[in-house]
């Protein structure tokens, strides 16, 4: 709020003026009913006019307590949003990957709500409603004493009561927040999965899960509004009875002389003032808890450490690209995933990493791209001669162009999504880089061409022509290395040819390393490593394997035998 604060005191200040305007028209009050029962008749008129140009004043109190607040609320919470994104933005991808996308949507989104709730409706009340009742309580304490502590025995009982609740309302909201972010994480797995969801026939599955927390949360939701039920009429009648009570006493006292009619109906205006305070304190109170639930999710996720972006450059040398130096590394405190791997690609060669799922073939990816930090003792990988480790993560991701199984889309239109290969990427250097990835035919085919929305994750288009869009970001980035995991494994026949014909082209020349689950994608590698729990049980290039009749070549036999008999099956069908 530092940077927005003078709206705030704006608000603030507006709010404690509103208060002491509603107090002075009490005076007026009692001078009035006084004058007029005295029989004072100019003066009554004057007083009367005086009141009007007070409740003039605090029209624009009233709204300067509301806008300056508001603006200031709003300006606070678009900052906090930010911040927010930004930080999200610079966490490290292993702590990502361990929290669901919906929850961290639900932070960002619903729990932010209630912030910005608190901190428009509530916060200039904090300051109105104390300042309210302690300046109408100084006055009835110097009007009639002994009739104010009369009225207010209740007080004490009916401000432990909304503390009380406030607390279980605290508790009550948090399991509420978490709760909506669950359910969030189930609807956004439902839609984002939908092909899956509908094949394995998992709705009915997603759905009762959904049900379970829905009724969990509806549960929670009841025991809030229980709360408030029971509560708000006990509070409602304890904050009757001072006025009953002042009616009944301050009658007497007027019986016996030692107080007026004025008096008493200023008192009576007054302590209805006061008495309104106390009616929303408790409210502001629950208010305030909830507030302080989503703060606490929205703080977690603020405080969760960002990635160190200091560190020393990568300069692109004519040493090798890549060499990992007896690198072992685990998950978590798990069984390790690399077992003392060493390898070294030299420039302008390919490497092929392949083996059974487990091997630890994403991990080198992972490594590689500092996704995950190795730590100094359990070896070294360098890039171009230069370790890694304590290197400034985007000069190190900045030698990498990645194109995956997943070919991924961002919202938006073709052009957009090759962009994101160079920042300030001109327009003809994306189509250029199209032409390249074999996707500018296709493009031009489509409505709008380069400006045709891809849908979300790409949905609009083909498997093969969203990878070779995302090829064509690789073209336009130019990074030195080349990472290729599978792109073609989930691709027809005919997307594949074309695919392919595109990565020959991004790869000639360039330092690659291929993620192989079908040996036959990589028979012209320079090299192709067959890793098994974690280490290098064989390498050489494709002949050389053939050769050795190990791992390699049983599993590249395997392949081609049930290759054959599919297409037996295809002749015979």
């Amino acid at each position: 709020m530092k940077t927005h604060i003078g709206w705030m005191i704006v608000g603030i200040v507006s709010a404690m003026a509103a208060a002491l305007i509603e107090i002075w028209i009490g005076s007026f009050i009692q001078d009035l009913t006084t004058r007029a029962e005295n029989g004072a008749g100019r003066l009554v008129l004057s007083i009367v006019f005086t009141v009007f140009a007070v409740i003039l004043i605090g029209v624009p109190a009233k709204y300067f307590m509301a806008f300056g607040v508001e603006r200031s609320s709003a300006l606070t919470i678009r900052d906090i949003r930010n911040h927010l994104m930004n930080h999200i933005g610079k966490l490290p991808v292993h702590y990502i990957e361990k929290q669901h996308s919906g929850d961290v949507l639900s932070r960002s989104s619903n729990d932010l709500q209630v912030i910005h709730q608190f901190m428009s409706r509530d916060l200039a009340q904090w300051f109105y409603h104390p300042m309210l009742f302690i300046g109408c309580f100084i006055y009835l304490i110097w009007i009639q004493w002994q009739l104010v502590l009369f009225s207010l025995l209740l007080l004490p009982i009916s401000l432990l009561v909304s503390h009380w609740v406030g607390k279980q309302m605290q508790r009550l909201t948090e399991e509420v927040q978490e709760h909506t972010g669950q359910m969030n994480a189930i609807a956004q797995d439902t839609l984002g999965g939908m092909p899956i969801v509908k094949s394995y026939l998992l709705s009915g599955m997603l759905l009762r899960s959904y049900q379970s927390l829905l009724q969990l949360t509806l549960l929670k939701k009841l025991a809030l509004r229980k709360r408030e039920a029971w509560v708000d009429p006990l509070l409602f009648s304890l904050m009757l009875s001072p006025i009953i009570f002042a009616v009944i006493y301050g009658s007497y006292l007027i019986s016996i002389g030692k107080f007026g009619a004025g008096e008493l109906i200023a008192f009576l205006y007054l302590l209805n003032l006061c008495l309104e305070p106390l009616d929303h304190i408790p409210t502001l109170i629950t208010n305030t808890f909830q507030m302080t639930g989503a703060l606490k999710r929205v703080a977690e996720m603020l405080k969760q450490p960002a990635e160190n972006l200091e560190g020393h450059s990568i300069a692109r040398t004519d040493d090798p690209p890549v060499v990992f130096d007896n690198v072992t590394f685990a998950y978590d405190n798990n069984a390790p995933v690399l077992r003392n791997l060493s390898f070294t690609v030299a420039a302008g060669k390919t490497v092929a990493l392949v083996g059974e799922s487990g091997g630890g073939k994403s991990t080198v990816f992972k490594l590689l791209c500092g996704f995950y930090p190795l730590p100094a003792d359990q070896g070294t990988i360098r890039i171009f001669d230069q370790p890694i480790q304590d290197s400034n993560p985007n000069e190190l991701r900045s030698c990498f162009s990645v194109v995956t199984q997943d070919a991924y889309l961002f919202s938006g239109t073709i052009a957009d999504n090759i962009a994101y290969g160079r920042e300030h990427a001109t327009m003809d250097e994306v189509i250029e880089a199209a032409k390249l990835a074999n996707a500018h035919s296709f493009i031009m085919e489509l409505p709008g061409g380069y400006q045709a929305e891809v849908g979300e994750r790409g949905g609009l288009l083909s498997g093969g022509q969203r990878q070779r869009i995302t090829i064509a970001r690789a073209f336009l980035k130019d990074a030195p290395i080349l990472l290729l995991d599978e792109p073609t494994s989930a691709l027809d026949t005919a997307s594949e040819l074309y695919v392919q014909e595109a990565l020959k082209v991004l790869m000639k020349d360039r330092t690659t390393i291929v993620i192989a689950h079908r040996l036959s994608t990589i028979e012209k590698a320079d090299e192709i490593l067959v890793m098994e729990r974690g280490g290098i049980a064989e390498a050489g290039n494709h002949g050389e394997l053939l050769a050795l009749n190990g791992l390699y070549a049983r599993s590249y036999h395997q392949e081609f035998t049930t290759a054959l008999v599919k297409s037996r099956e295809v002749v015979f069908l």
